[in-house]
């Protein structure tokens, strides 16, 4: 006796729920124009950094610790965390590798062996003297040279802007932007 074939299982499709497209809202355009700013500028910022690298072998953030130690033979790590505005365990990575390359060397102090002082080394200095400008990078070198008024006012708008991010990471406060 012959089997009735089998009628295909009915698919059941879920009704789809209609999306929103994205707001646009009033300010949609200036809006658009700000976010076009911010791709130029981190655009920017990372073609320096590979500029940088292509000439001298070191990444951004390395040739900025580099330079801080030959512009100030005797530097300690936390002063370098300081002026590089990094926590100290990144200052103490990025030196690792500059050791490692025999760009800079730590030298203990004989009245204090826990204060170690950073030196660069010939080669490090060599490395500095030959280097793309600005060493700290050119985001940090333009506000650098905005007027005291105005970085203050940036200041306050990029604070409301991070507040109203839904997916924020304070961390990032402390990463050189060429690790980003």
């Amino acid at each position: 006796m012959a089997t009735p074939a089998k009628r295909p299982a009915r698919k059941t499709v879920a009704k789809a729920k209609s999306v929103a497209p994205p707001s646009v809202g009033p300010h949609h355009d200036q809006a658009m124009a700000v976010l076009q700013q911010f791709r130029f500028i981190f655009k920017s910022v990372k073609k320096h950094f590979q500029w940088v690298e292509r000439e001298t072998g070191v990444s951004g953030s390395q040739l900025w610790a580099l330079a801080h130690i030959a512009a100030s033979p005797g530097l300690r790590v936390t002063e370098l965390a300081r002026a590089l505005v990094v926590h100290q365990s990144t200052a103490s990575n990025l030196l690792d590798r500059l050791v490692q390359r025999n760009l800079v060397r730590r030298e203990r102090t004989s009245a204090d062996q826990r204060v170690v002082r950073l030196y660069a080394t010939p080669r490090g200095q060599s490395i500095v003297a030959k280097a793309p400008r600005p060493f700290e990078g050119v985001l940090p070198d333009a506000l650098l040279r905005l007027p005291h008024d105005d970085l203050r006012a940036l200041d306050g708008l990029l604070k409301s802007v991070a507040l109203l991010m839904r997916v924020r990471d304070a961390s990032g406060r402390r990463t050189p932007l060429a690790d980003i």
